[in-house]
């Protein structure tokens, strides 16, 4: 079988030199594994001389070798120096019959005649060596496909084992690189552990964060660090299932050092996963954080009671430039001025648009000047303003200043307080001023009637002060029941038990009933003098002036027209026979005047079996 002749090769030197320095592989020691492969090499081919060899740079190195018993030989002596320029396997059944070899001291003096060699390609195509086989005779009949094959096939392997090599270099320079890393991040605590928790690797930075050793930890259980609280709820294994499911779980709680002493640490718990891509383990990479702990509980703490404060003041807070822009309003703030919490605000309309028209001018000239050049830089005002959802009017209640912020910007902020119930207090207390000497005028006014009429229809001092004083302690009971209510109103049925009990009266001889019913102050004092009146008369010549007669006061509630109508009987029995009075009396005159004060005018029914009253009062036409 004639050699394949030679071919241009279609890579540079330099390339392939460069392959052949990645695999690291010249000049390293002999290796069982491809002592084995040029053994059956030579078994395959029976043959004394087989070999692994690598073309480097002036010379062909042997990593391993059958009957040869050198390393290396000189690059001009090397048959497989043309070997690596074929496109296939060089077979060369005689080297005397080829003219590339027929002078070479090594077929002439150590009659090598037969060679086959199978390239060593990179993994980008690139020869880097051969496997050969030789023999000092000459094999005119060539190779057979079995033997080709053969050095085809151990060709692939030792290209293999190259490869496997360099892997296994790379993955030894990661580990070494990682460790490097690992070791210099000192402020880190970067540990491993298997899927029962058990610590598999310790950086140095763990070391020093926590105070064990590696020797110390490894194959411990990652409870150790953990505080006894977290392990009696279980937290480890909780954040080991969640980082498994989830790919990746936050790390933010505290950790305990050898010492007992304990640490905030911030950091993550994520899965390691082999090349099937099934977790192996944890890697759990934690920072001591304590001190950034404890300012940011600080920082919350202080935040908080500030907005307890702002809250117990009910005060919104709010911010912006000098130049009213870049405006920031808190929630109560939004609230106060009627607007959503992710609404975007402004001066002109979020702000000027809600202040009450009478006020708008004032607000603008003391914001323009509390921020003008020579301006105080302050601000202290009271301003309405108007809901744009339903009109509802506010009184407000704004304090600012221009402040410096951390970064030097200049900064417009302050607080708003809604001082509408403050506004709404001092106007009533204006109206209770005015409505107390309203009503002083008023009560002096009765007094003064009371007296004049009293002492019109008395014959001695000693009557008329009977006479004053009881209607003056029916008119000051009734006064006190309306004081209860801040002068609101009086609940009838305590006018009626007020106005008819101050004559020793038994209670079983006055009877009471109607519905509950609140009658308005007016209405309520001319009642109670009414009443009195009714009483007074009953229990000198009435139904009362005798221990069988009895009062029924009863009253109802009625609608006229969608108005209130109260309907109220005075009735005596069992008294003595009832005579139409031929001039009327103190009492008469007194109710007929009250009558305006009632709503309506009683009528008397002088019936001879005992006296009627019938009162219908419209609240509607009584006016405090």
């Amino acid at each position: 079988m004639e050699a394949t002749p030679p071919s241009r090769p279609a890579w540079r030197e330099s390339d392939r030199l460069a392959a052949l320095k990645r695999y690291h592989i010249l000049d390293t020691p002999t290796e069982a594994e491809f002592n084995d492969i040029v053994r059956l090499a030579a078994g395959a081919f029976d043959a004394p001389i087989a070999a692994v060899n690598l073309i480097a740079d002036g010379r062909q190195w042997f990593k391993a070798e059958v009957g040869i018993g050198a390393y290396k030989i000189p690059f001009d002596l090397s048959i497989c120096s043309h070997a690596i320029r074929q496109d296939d396997m060089m077979i060369i059944p005689d080297t005397q019959l080829d003219e590339r070899f027929a002078d070479n001291p090594l077929v002439i003096k150590n009659g090598l005649r037969f060679y086959a060699g199978a390239q060593l390609k990179s993994s980008r195509g690139l020869p880097i060596g051969t496997v050969c086989v030789l023999d000092r005779k000459p094999r005119p009949e060539g190779i057979t496909p079995f033997q080709r094959l053969t050095l085809e096939v151990l060709a692939r392997q030792v290209m293999i084992q190259l490869e496997l090599r360099r892997a296994l270099s790379r993955r030894r320079d990661d580990a070494r690189r990682h460790q490097l890393i690992l070791d210099s991040a000192v402020d880190y605590a970067i540990i491993t552990m298997d899927l029962d928790g058990q610590v598999t690797s310790w950086s140095a930075g763990a070391a020093r964060l926590m105070g064990w050793s590696e020797a110390e930890m490894l194959g411990q259980s990652c409870d150790m660090f953990f505080t006894p609280e977290d392990r009696a709820e279980g937290i480890p294994g909780r954040e080991m299932a969640a980082a498994l499911s989830s790919g990746h779980g936050a790390e933010e709680r505290w950790h305990l050092r050898k010492d007992g002493t304990r640490f905030w640490a911030s950091g993550e718990m994520m899965p390691l996963t082999g090349d099937d891509g099934e977790p192996i383990g944890l890697l759990i990479i934690l920072r001591d954080q304590t001190a950034q702990h404890a300012a940011q509980t600080a920082l919350a703490d202080s935040e908080a009671r500030t907005r307890l404060a702002l809250e117990a003041g009910e005060l919104g807070t709010w911010e912006s430039t000098p130049a009213l822009r870049n405006l920031t309003w808190d929630a109560r703030t939004r609230e106060l001025l009627g607007h959503g919490p992710d609404e975007p605000v402004d001066y002109e309309e979020s702000f000027l648009a809600r202040v009450h028209p009478d006020d708008r001018a004032r607000v603008v000239e003391i914001n323009e000047a509390a921020l003008a050049p020579d301006g105080s830089g302050t601000i202290n005002m009271e301003y309405r303003t108007i809901s744009a959802v339903d009109g509802r009017e506010r009184w407000i209640h704004a304090r600012g200043a221009v402040a410096q912020g951390p970064g030097g910007e200049r900064k417009f902020v302050g607080t708003v307080r809604d001082i509408t119930a403050e506004k709404e207090a001092e106007n009533h207390r204006r109206l209770l001023s005015a409505e107390l000497q309203h009503r002083i005028k008023n009560t002096l006014a009765v007094v003064q009637a009371i007296v004049s009429q009293s002492l019109r229809n008395v014959a001695t001092p000693e009557e008329a002060r009977d006479a004053i004083g009881e209607r003056l302690a029916t008119l000051s009971a009734t006064h006190d029941l309306l004081t209860q209510t801040s002068w609101q109103a009086a609940p009838i049925r305590a006018i009626v038990n007020g106005a008819t009990q101050h004559h020793g009266t038994k209670a079983s001889q006055i009877i009471v009933g109607g519905p509950d019913v609140l009658l308005p102050p007016r209405m309520a004092l001319a009642l109670s003098m009414s009443l009195h009146e009714l009483s007074t008369n009953a229990v000198k010549y009435g139904a009362l002036s005798n221990q069988v007669g009895h009062v029924e006061v009863t009253w109802t509630l009625e609608q006229e027209d969608g108005e209130d109508i109260l309907v109220l009987k005075w009735q005596e029995f069992g008294g003595p026979s009832v005579e139409v009075p031929k001039h009327a009396g103190f009492g008469t005159r007194l109710m007929s005047g009250l009558s305006h004060d009632l709503g309506g005018k009683g009528e008397f029914d002088y019936a001879p079996g005992g006296l009627q009253w019938r009162l219908r009062s419209n609240f509607a036409a009584i006016r405090d």
